[in-house]
């Protein structure tokens, strides 16, 4: 049997991922069929064999009708598969998903003052926890000129889960770009805090792990809260977070968030 070069991270439609499905059941039903020929004994074996590609069959095609239905709905149109895709290489249940190579905030060798290239405000994205009160945040977002949504993007004629009913003690995290400006950043926090007032953790995802390249131009708000405690990230005071001036330049906003690393 040849093997299939297939790569997952080329697969950007749902047509592509039934078609690697489907390749995968061709080459197993050929490796069954062409063992049941040669093989002479036992008898019964040949005979089961042959029995077996049937049984394949139904299951692959029940597992691709439960994938495309009632586990993943929102892979039934490309375009929500695309953006599916560039969801999970960010995010996990509010999470950033750590790279395989770890490094340690306390192990970097930090410049006291950072010559960073910045993103403006056009080219911020900002994603906000699936719970009750998002949509506010996002369309008062929207009206400061921001690019928001809600995350996770659901399928709306599939996808029929509802909301977390609240973010306390669960996605009370705060993700912030290292390229995001002060400015930007702290408008998007004053925005979220007016619905959400028990946000208590902010967190720049490079220094703990090394993120997909455009998490660094976002800002994501309900963020789960154990990803920084679990950490040893001290919260910030709700009075702390209202302090914060949209002046501050960069590298002094980005001491402000370290101070509260353990």
């Amino acid at each position: 049997m040849s093997d299939s070069n297939l790569m997952p991270d080329k697969i950007k439609s749902p047509i592509q991922l039934m078609a690697a499905w489907f390749v995968m059941l061709v080459s197993v039903i050929t490796v069954l069929l062409t063992t049941a020929v040669n093989i002479e004994k036992p008898e019964w074996a040949a005979g089961y064999l042959v029995i077996s590609p049937t049984v394949v069959v139904i299951i692959v095609i029940g597992c691709v009708l439960l994938m495309l239905t009632k586990y993943r709905p929102h892979l039934q149109d490309g375009k929500e598969y695309a953006e599916w895709i560039k969801e999970q290489g960010a995010y996990s249940q509010g999470e950033f998903i750590q790279a395989e190579t770890f490094t340690s905030f306390e192990d970097k060798e930090i410049v006291k003052e950072q010559v960073i290239d910045t993103s403006d405000i056009n080219n911020i994205s900002v994603s906000v926890i699936d719970v009750i009160g998002s949509s506010e945040i996002v369309e008062s977002l929207k009206n400061k000129g921001f690019n928001a949504e809600i995350y996770p993007h659901r399928h709306k004629e599939y996808d029929k889960r509802e909301p977390f009913k609240s973010i306390k003690g669960e996605q009370e995290g705060i993700w912030i770009g290292y390229r995001v400006e002060a400015n930007i950043a702290i408008r998007a926090i004053n925005v979220a805090l007016k619905i959400w007032p028990e946000l208590k953790y902010i967190v720049i995802p490079s220094d703990n792990s090394s993120p997909p390249d455009h998490v660094n131009d976002q800002i994501f708000i309900g963020g789960s809260s154990k990803t920084p405690i679990n950490r040893g990230t001290r919260p910030w005071l709700l009075e702390e977070l209202k302090s914060l001036k949209e002046d501050i330049d960069i590298n002094e906003f980005h001491r402000k968030i370290r101070e509260k690393y353990s």
